[in-house]
């Protein structure tokens, strides 16, 4: 899967918490997330090693129209873009002049960013939630052979999304800082992908 779409971040703090407080810590994040229907954002992405050395920085805009539309334009270095329309997902790398398409049901089993857009109780039956401050919390899968471990989400006073942190499994971990764009009225079809002429399409959503 995209990278975007791989970041893992590691934490402890579910432990030991009571099945009842990680439902309640669920439900205040579903809440809290699904509070402002949509998300216009500028994004700074810094990747580190494990041992915090910087190893890509990228930089760009998000756009989410919950539930199931997402789009992100990576702008700085390369140029990259991943957008879900409610049924696919496309991943567009100008640099490779490539297009995979996946199906949004791959991706829902993939990754727990899907949260941020997704509303199904399937999905979000596979993770815990532990809030770690009245702004922050922690998402772990309860699967314990899944790729990714954890992701944690700050919001600002506002309840918009203000950071994203994850980590990887060898230890690199990557953080997404938001600053608002100013509100704009989105609609699904602004998240509707044209393929390129002239690109090489991976149609992964049979596979």
């Amino acid at each position: 899967m995209v990278k975007h779409l791989k970041y893992i971040l590691g934490a402890a703090l579910v432990l030991g918490l009571t099945s009842e407080a990680v439902a309640g810590d669920r439900e205040v994040l579903h809440k809290m997330i699904f509070e402002k229907k949509s998300l216009s954002v500028n994004f700074a992405q810094t990747v580190f090693s494990a041992d915090n050395r910087v190893l890509q920085e990228q930089s760009g805009q998000l756009f989410l129209l919950r539930p199931n539309y997402f789009r992100m334009d990576t702008v700085e270095p390369d140029a990259s873009t991943i957008v879900a329309d409610g049924s696919d997902v496309y991943s567009y790398d100008e640099m490779l002049e490539q297009v995979t398409i996946y199906s949004f049901r791959q991706q829902l089993d993939r990754s727990p960013l899907m949260l941020v857009i997704s509303d199904d109780e399937s999905l979000w039956n596979e993770y815990s939630v532990t809030r770690g401050s009245m702004d922050s919390f922690t998402v772990m899968p309860k699967n314990q052979n899944a790729n990714v471990k954890s992701m944690s989400l700050s919001f600002g006073q506002d309840n918009g999304l203000k950071e994203l942190r994850f980590v990887e499994n060898d230890g690199k971990y990557s953080i997404y800082n938001f600053t608002p764009i100013k509100d704009s009225e989105l609609t699904p079809s602004d998240f509707k992908y044209a393929i390129p002429e002239g690109v090489t399409v991976d149609d992964q959503r049979s596979k």
